[in-house]
């Protein structure tokens, strides 16, 4: 322990960790962003137009049983060493959100929305009383868990790629001369990102729990 820790210690004085660091963490926030936006987006398109989640619902099944190691192997032969861990971060989270957002979009009480619409009450009302209150916690949950899944599918697809400034290559780098401690205070730093990233989140829902 004492020489991983003293590893770890090495690597936060060096500026070449925390290009990696922040490399690696703004992969991750692109790609969530990204699949966070289209699934918010097409969610939404497919739960008042059904036919466009009959057309989804395949491909996003098809997406969630896809192995993700394929995926990494064909996006790294397709695409550069930086857009690959994007693109397969995508593709694993984008699916996730979107079966999430979706479930609670459409399980919302149709009773409360019909209510809504005898009394008049304007679409901003219905959306910040009746919509955001039944979905915002179950969104958060999922994003919660999918961020934390993100940034391991990145850095995988960063160690296949050998994508530079990257902590997936400091990682394979560390494996490939055999320097385990070196290693294991990589993987430490990988799990601190997830840990700093789902509190993130965590603090979102709470302070939207406060609200509504």
């Amino acid at each position: 322990l004492d020489e991983i820790f003293g590893k770890l210690f090495a690597l936060l004085a060096t500026s070449e960790f925390w290009r990696a660091v922040l490399a690696t963490l703004l992969r991750t926030l692109r790609t969530f962003l990204l699949s966070f936006a289209l699934a918010l987006l097409l969610s939404l398109i497919g739960t008042f137009l059904n036919p466009v989640h009959r057309v989804l619902s395949p491909v996003v099944t098809v997406l969630r049983a896809a192995p993700t190691m394929a995926i990494i192997l064909l996006s790294t032969i397709w695409l550069d060493y930086d857009k690959s861990p994007v693109l397969i971060g995508f593709l694993i989270s984008f699916p996730l959100l979107y079966a999430a957002m979706y479930s609670a979009l459409s399980g919302v009480d149709k009773r409360l929305i019909e209510m809504a619409r005898v009394f008049d009450v304007k679409k901003s009302d219905q959306i910040a009383k009746i919509y955001l209150p039944a979905v915002l916690p179950a969104v958060l949950d999922s994003a919660r868990s999918v961020i934390s899944l993100t940034v391991k599918v990145v850095i995988a697809a960063e160690v296949i790629a050998q994508t530079r400034a990257s902590i997936g290559l400091q990682m394979m780098m560390s494996n490939l001369v055999f320097d385990i401690s070196t290693l294991i205070a990589w993987t430490i730093t990988a799990i601190a990102l997830s840990f700093f990233l789902e509190f993130i989140v965590l603090g979102i829902k709470k302070l939207s729990a406060l609200k509504y």
